[in-house]
C-alpha cells in the first residue's frame, strides 16, 4: 500500500459521459469505455499503486482537453476508473485541490493525476 499514487494518462483526455440505455439495459458509451480501459492499463503499468481505505485528497491536471469539456466530468472519469484499484471507494475522497484544464505542451495532451493519503479531517 502506497500513501501517494501518481499517475500520467497519455493522449487527450476524455470526459466521463452519462450511462446509456439500450433495451432495458445500461452501459458506457465506447469513448468512456476505451478511456476507462486506457486509466486503468496505465495504473497497471505504474505497479499497481493503492492507497487501499485510507481518506484520501487529489489533485489533476488536463493538458490539451477539449475547451467545452466539463472539469468535474473529467476528473470524475479518472477516478470513477481507479476505484476499487487505487483506492477501495471513492467515498473516501476528502478534498479535490488544484484540478486544472491546461493547453497542450510540447509533452502532447495527457491527464495527470495525484492522490495523497490524509491523516486526518478537519472539521470546519
Amino acid at each position: 500500500m502506497s500513501d501517494r499514487v501518481r499517475l500520467t494518462v497519455p493522449g487527450a483526455p476524455v470526459p466521463l459521459q452519462r450511462s446509456r440505455t439500450s433495451s432495458g439495459r445500461h452501459y458506457l458509451p465506447a469513448r468512456s469505455r476505451a478511456y476507462r480501459e486506457l486509466v486503468q492499463g496505465e495504473w497497471l503499468a505504474a505497479g499497481r499503486p493503492s492507497l487501499g481505505d485510507a481518506p484520501f485528497a487529489a489533485s489533476a491536471r488536463f493538458i490539451g482537453a477539449r475547451a467545452n469539456s466539463d472539469l468535474d466530468n473529467l476528473v470524475k472519469a479518472l477516478l470513477d476508473a481507479l476505484n476499487g484499484l487505487a483506492f477501495a471507494d471513492d467515498r473516501q475522497l476528502v478534498c479535490l485541490s488544484g484540478c486544472h484544464k491546461m493547453s497542450a505542451d510540447a509533452d502532447g495532451p495527457r491527464a495527470e493525476l495525484e492522490l495523497w493519503a490524509v491523516d486526518r479531517l478537519v472539521a470546519a
